[in-house]
């Protein structure tokens, strides 16, 4: 029998992102607003990619814009502060969309007909994404 702690553990604030519940709120629109119809199945997939990378562009170019006005000293003028009031402070710039290329290959989300990106896909791309903007100068993991 399942503990009512393992039912509601999702459901936590403690366990929620608000980054990450909007990124997951804009991936919806493409996943609800275009369903799979009798196309082949590679374009739809190649549909449903292109869809996804233009989202995480414009993510990409949100989070840029934030890091800008947070050097200027006024970062809650930022498009993303105000459509994520609990933004922190992003120290390296994140290729959202090359993470998502290079995720999308190993667990293809873009095929997906019946599920959306879940908050373990989007968290998968970000750490993807910081480990893309540090690797050309990270010499050494341990």
């Amino acid at each position: 029998m399942t503990s009512q702690y393992r039912v509601n553990y999702h459901l936590r604030s403690h366990k929620r992102d608000n980054l990450i519940e909007f990124i997951k709120g804009m991936l919806l629109t493409p996943f609800v607003l275009h369903p799979h119809d009798e196309e082949s199945k590679a374009t739809q997939e190649q549909e449903n990619a292109n869809r996804y990378a233009g989202i995480f562009g414009s993510i990409e170019m949100l989070i840029d814009e934030h890091r800008e006005l947070l050097q200027a000293g006024i970062p809650t003028h930022s498009r993303l502060a105000k459509l994520v009031p609990s933004i922190g402070t992003f120290f390296t710039r994140l290729p959202l969309e090359a993470a998502f290329r290079h995720i999308n290959r190993t667990n293809r989300i873009s095929a997906r007909k019946h599920v959306p990106p879940s908050f373990n896909d989007i968290r998968r791309i970000l750490n993807m994404a910081q480990v893309m903007a540090i690797a050309p100068e990270l010499q050494l993991v341990t």
